[in-house]
């Protein structure tokens, strides 16, 4: 009856509207109070906070993760976090591209790590699971951007990894913070006895490309 005599006065404003399980109050009309103008404020951050876009991950020591991947399975096998040319090599399942641009002297260089099955012809082999990491350095220009080395990270068959990856943390896999960059190139630190029995190897860029630096 009420309802009836409210649209017959023009005053009706249709039904209320349940929020967190109670009936929220009708602020199109001019006996709103101040608490009711609180509650509808507060609801519309909830459903504004629903409807934005979240902030990306936070890894545990704060940063925002580093390296985006881009499977080989996404129908295309360009690789565009980089630049337009850049390819996956044949056979790779995909890279994990890192989203930063590191300056070797007046050179921006960006990182792409390319994944491969260890022994994808022999799945109940050595390995047969296992994962091939490279890890390929372009150089950014105006133009198109240039491969200046590749380097091997991780292996299943070498029984190589990053100290990064044996972290014990969430997804450390795909951590590749080991991989640490110096005003002439890089510094990988290995886990365990890394390449060639060192816990570090530093690679250099010399006459366009990156190679081991002389220890």
């Amino acid at each position: 009856m009420q309802e009836n005599r409210q649209r017959a006065e023009g005053r009706y404003a249709g039904p209320a509207v349940l929020v967190g399980g109670r009936s929220a109050p009708d602020c199109r009309q001019s006996t709103c109070t101040p608490a009711s103008i609180d509650f509808h404020m507060r609801c519309l951050l909830l459903l504004l906070s629903c409807l934005l876009p979240a902030p990306g991950v936070l890894a545990e020591d704060g940063h925002r993760s580093n390296w985006i991947w881009n499977g080989a399975s996404s129908g295309h096998h360009g690789v565009g976090w980089i630049a337009d040319g850049v390819m996956l090599s044949p056979g790779a399942l995909g890279a994990f591209v890192d989203t930063r641009v590191h300056m070797i002297g007046n050179r921006g260089v960006r990182a792409l790590y390319q994944v491969f099955d260890s022994n994808p012809e022999n799945r109940m082999g050595r390995c047969g699971a296992g994962r091939e990491v490279h890890l390929h350095v372009y150089e950014l220009t105006p133009t198109r951007s240039l491969e200046r080395g590749a380097v091997l990270v991780s292996s299943c068959l070498q029984t190589l990894a990053l100290a990064s990856q044996n972290s014990g943390a969430p997804d450390s896999e795909s951590d590749f913070s080991s991989v640490i960059w110096t005003k002439d190139g890089f510094t990988v630190e290995w886990w365990g006895d890394g390449l060639e029995g060192r816990a570090t190897s530093h690679y250099a860029l010399r006459n366009g490309r990156f190679g081991p630096a002389q220890p």
